[in-house]
């Protein structure tokens, strides 16, 4: 069967083994490269950000993409933490957890809305103040 994220993360959340919501709480990885360090949390937010001397050299945009590209790198990490914890609120399996796919786009996410065929006459006219 597979689980969504939010199924498992609320799981943890509810075990009995007291911890998991701590835990999770707790992940945090570091990306480390040309002079600039990124912590990030779980959610991939920036928790921590330093900086050699020489680093600050840089453009503003070398720099930010450096930035980007670390926190990139330090979420994966964290995303690998947490599925590795969760992973212990699945049934055992030899194919080991199964978390659903991602959507393609995020219209296909969630149901479909359809409008109505038929919509019923407008019976509130608003006032405007032009009159």
């Amino acid at each position: 069967m597979n689980r969504t994220a939010v199924e498992l993360a609320d799981d943890a959340f509810a075990a009995s083994e007291p911890g998991y919501g701590a835990r999770l709480a707790a992940i945090r990885a570091t990306a480390a490269d040309d002079g600039v360090s990124v912590v990030v949390d779980l959610h991939g937010a920036l928790v921590d950000l330093r900086f050699d001397r020489w680093a600050l050299n840089k453009s503003p945009g070398e720099l930010a993409g450096l930035i980007r590209r670390l926190a990139s790198e330090a979420g994966a990490e964290t995303l690998r933490q947490g599925r590795e914890l969760l992973g212990d609120l699945l049934p055992e399996s030899s194919e080991g957890p199964k978390i659903a796919e991602r959507p393609a786009s995020v219209t296909d996410a969630g149901p479909r809305i359809r409008p109505r065929r038929n919509p019923e006459p407008d019976e509130f006219l608003p006032a405007t103040w032009a009159t």
